[in-house]
């Protein structure tokens, strides 16, 4: 079971008329295409989301453009879409959109993230990575446990500070840290992190480009490939995010 953002392109289209465009786009790529499968399948499920504070932003001389495809333009009963906050919307023409404001609030979250956990390391005594703990069982299987190594290096007062604000709704350490090491995860160079948060702030793990034709992170140089295919994009043609299911 995987999840993932896919970013949809498509030809100019009126906010109402999204969903259905935005099915058509996907038909080719569902995995239960036929009863055999597909082998060009990537999906079994979808829907148009984007969350507040991640949402696509939009150039503020276009604020409450009724091109834009947020809760109050595409109606109830052809998508649920959630209300956002101020200068955020599910997508809309390139040209409404932010894709630069999109790129500098994800260096100021990451800023923000490497900032709170400095600040925990100032008052908590440092803590090991979750690797040191599984070396430990691998060298003693019979006498310490995976469970244990997992419950030993939560135990440790800076991870679980991390895990507890996590689960708080802490506006910098999200819920991803309860599965992911935040020892091992900060640990890593920071230039090169904030780099990768810039690069995926616009578009999705996939991108589906005005032609039809898939792309996702899975091939070399893709990042690069949709970011530049997004800026290049005609100022009428419409970008949108999906989560997805495979």
């Amino acid at each position: 079971m995987t999840k993932f953002h896919a970013t949809v392109c498509l030809p100019p289209t009126a906010p109402r008329k999204v969903p259905k465009a935005v099915a058509a786009a996907m038909a080719p790529y569902d995995a239960n295409l036929t009863a055999e499968g597909n082998p060009v399948g990537h999906w079994d499920w979808w829907g148009i989301h984007s969350s507040p504070g991640s949402a696509y932003l939009v150039l503020p001389q276009h604020d409450g453009d009724r091109r834009l495809v947020t809760a109050s333009t595409v109606p109830r009963r052809k998508a649920k879409l959630d209300a956002l906050g101020p200068l955020e919307c599910h997508g809309g023409p390139r040209g409404l959109l932010d894709f630069d404001g999109m790129r500098e609030r994800a260096a100021r979250a990451h800023d923000a993230l490497l900032t709170a956990w400095t600040g925990l390391t100032a008052i908590h005594p440092p803590a090991r990575p979750f690797a040191d703990f599984l070396a430990r069982h691998e060298a003693d299987p019979e006498g310490y446990s995976p469970a244990d190594a997992r419950k030993d290096h939560l135990a440790q007062p800076l991870v679980q500070d991390v895990a507890q604000r996590a689960v708080a709704g802490d506006p910098h350490f999200d819920m991803s840290f309860l599965v992911n090491d935040p020892v091992t995860y900060f640990a890593q160079e920071h230039e090169e992190a904030r780099l990768w948060a810039v690069r995926s702030a616009v578009p999705g793990f996939a991108l589906v480009t005005l032609d039809g034709t898939w792309l996702d992170g899975g091939t070399d140089g893709y990042w690069e490939q949709a970011n530049r295919y997004l800026d290049d994009l005609d100022a009428e043609a419409v970008v949108l995010d999906l989560f997805c299911h495979s």
